[in-house]
Order: C-alpha cells, then sequence, then structure tokens
C-alpha cells in the first residue's frame, strides 16, 4: 500500500497563508538549502502530487515561472501531478497532469483506497 503524504509549511498558531489565496511572503523567511533538499528527497520517494484545486493553481503559477532543482523537477515528467475537476480545462497547462473526474454525488467514492 502507498503512503499518503501531506506536506505544509504552518506556524505554531495555526498560520498558513494571507488573508488572500496564496499570499505566502513568510515561507521565503524558511526556504534554504535545508529545506531544499528535504523537499527534493521526498519529492524523489513519491509516486504522485495530488492537489484540489486551489492549491494546483496556486504549485502551477509558482513552479511554471520559478528556478532550480525542486522547480525543475516540478516542471518535468519526473513528478506527475494529479488534480480533481470535471474538465479537461481544469488541467490548465501545467505539463504530466492527470485529471481525475469524479461526479461527488453520483458516482461512488472510488479514491478512498491508494493503489
Amino acid at each position: 500500500m502507498r503512503k499518503l503524504i501531506m506536506w505544509n509549511l504552518v506556524t505554531l498558531d495555526g498560520y498558513f497563508e494571507g488573508a488572500k489565496n496564496w499570499d505566502l511572503p513568510w515561507h521565503e523567511q524558511l526556504w534554504g538549502e535545508e529545506l531544499e533538499q528535504f523537499s527534493l528527497e521526498q519529492l524523489e520517494t513519491a509516486d504522485m502530487l495530488v492537489f484540489g484545486r486551489v492549491t494546483y493553481e496556486g504549485m502551477a503559477a509558482h513552479w511554471t515561472t520559478a528556478q532550480g532543482a525542486v522547480a525543475d523537477y516540478m516542471n518535468t515528467g519526473e513528478g506527475q501531478r494529479g488534480r480533481g475537476g470535471r474538465t479537461a480545462e481544469a488541467a490548465g497547462q501545467w505539463k504530466h497532469v492527470r485529471l481525475r473526474k469524479r461526479q461527488p454525488l453520483t458516482e461512488p467514492d472510488q479514491g478512498r483506497t491508494l493503489r
């Protein structure tokens, strides 16, 4: 069975982002060689990255213009990405994305088990 790993930067008091989605300037204070190396190690062991719509849109906007080893990994076929959505347009322009289509109330939930 595969592992499901959640990876977030959150302060002790629960602060994740500012008043708007992807208002994350404080992340820059934490990013450095150690966190980059940790990120690369985790990415190399992952079969797939799974995002919801808002996270996917923010990640795609950031990583398609970013530089460095993590950006290189995120923008190549090495790291497959998946996201939920109902249309092909939902996958956007980010390469190597698998769109998971499911009508939440009409189809059985087959996503509970990682295969």
